[in-house]
């Protein structure tokens, strides 16, 4: 005679739903993982292989893997919607994935090589720029399309986006010069940092109010503070030799100046600009991330894998090490709390405690990384 459900002994019950769950996770019915909204995720594009890991922060661990359509050499993603764009340098093509119904949306061939991508303030934009070769797109991240592009655009590294969202700031190392372009009029004028040409100049960093432009010479070791109104030069400092990309700290309190050859690192205090702090470390630092209320931060390399934990009050490093492999990327979580290292050769991302001075690796990618965003990071002035 068969029994009803509600007949069957507890321990028969149970046994009865875990096998009927077991029969709906092998015909494939779990639900996929939603990698719809980005604030709280981090992509990493393997070097290698079409492949992208999803790396869910929450969990340290990656949930989702996307079969890009090539290579991706450079990525971002939009914290307020759902697109992820990336880009391959040798094919000279861009694509937009859909986040919330993970498949790709557009496939656009560009008149560049997109060397460097770089988002905008408001997460609505992204613009690529080529080093080498020069050139110049503009793209849409909610319409998932190309605005504009500017094909005979000067040769320039990394761009700024302005926060008034109309401005962008490069700088042309063959003129020796900072440029800005309005993406409204797409003109672009330039102002000399130097008398002689043939600079080698790093990508544009800024104040958090966007007043202030700094700007790096690897030529004469200079460091200029370029006034965003009057554009004219306001200050200059000299850090060494090799000073790399200038960093403002995501409260806006100080200026980072580090030199990636002598390991000299300069604070200075953002309004008086007056040196904090004056420090040196034992090698080379051309990268950090910065903890919550600037307090703790993490310094490290991308040409070595020495990494150094400083405590801004009280003005002292307070830990070194080396990591497991050698460092591609870093980003600070939005919280200030922790610091993501992707790593060239190392097929893991490090998740660094800042606060405990603390490391985990999880694993991530095939072959190491290639590209590496955080769906939002306090990185706000790069």
């Amino acid at each position: 005679m068969t029994q009803r459900l509600n007949e069957l002994p507890v321990s028969r019950l149970i046994f009865t739903l875990l096998a009927f769950a077991g029969v709906s996770l092998c015909h494939g019915e779990t639900p996929a993982a939603d990698i719809s909204n980005a604030l709280n995720l981090a992509f990493v594009a393997d070097r290698e292989e079409a492949l992208i890991d999803v790396i869910d922060l929450s969990k340290g661990k990656v949930i989702f893997t996307i079969e890009a359509e090539f290579r991706a050499d450079q990525l971002v993603v939009s914290p307020y919607a759902p697109t992820l764009l990336y880009t391959n340098n040798e094919l000279k093509t861009a694509v937009f994935y859909d986040l919330a119904n993970r498949k790709t949306t557009s496939r656009i061939e560009l008149p560049m090589t997109p060397r460097q991508l770089v988002m905008d303030t408001t997460g609505l934009k992204a613009g690529a720029s080529d080093a080498r070769d020069g050139g110049f797109v503009l793209f849409s991240m909610t319409a998932r399309n190309l605005a504009f592009a500017l094909p005979d655009f000067p040769a320039t590294g990394a761009l700024l986006f302005d926060p008034n969202d109309v401005d962008v700031y490069y700088t042309n190392s063959e003129s020796g010069s900072l440029g800005v372009l309005n993406i409204n009029t797409q003109e672009y004028a330039e102002m000399a940092l130097s008398d002689k040409p043939k600079q080698t100049l790093s990508a544009p960093s800024r104040s958090l109010d966007g007043r202030h432009i700094y700007v790096a010479n690897k030529t004469d070791g200079e460091v200029y503070n370029i006034n965003s109104f009057s554009k004219m030069v306001f200050k200059s400092f000299n850090t060494g030799a090799s000073p790399a990309r200038p960093y403002t700290t995501p409260q806006g309190t100080f200026l980072y100046l580090m030199d990636d050859v002598s390991g000299h690192m300069l604070t200075i205090e953002q309004g008086s600009f007056k040196s904090f702090a004056d420090n040196h470390f034992e090698t080379g630092v051309d990268a950090v991330a910065v903890g919550q209320f600037d307090r703790f931060n993490l310094f490290m390399s991308t040409s070595n894998p020495n990494y150094y934990f400083y405590d801004n009050l009280a003005n002292k490093r307070v830990g070194a090490g080396q990591f497991e492999g050698q460092p591609l990327t870093i980003r600070g979580s939005a919280d200030g709390r922790t610091a993501y290292v992707a790593f060239s050769d190392l097929a893991k991302v490090a998740m660094v405690d800042l606060e405990n001075q603390a490391i985990r690796y999880f694993l991530a990618t095939r072959n190491g990384a290639g590209a590496f965003t955080l769906g939002l990071s306090n990185n706000v002035c790069h």
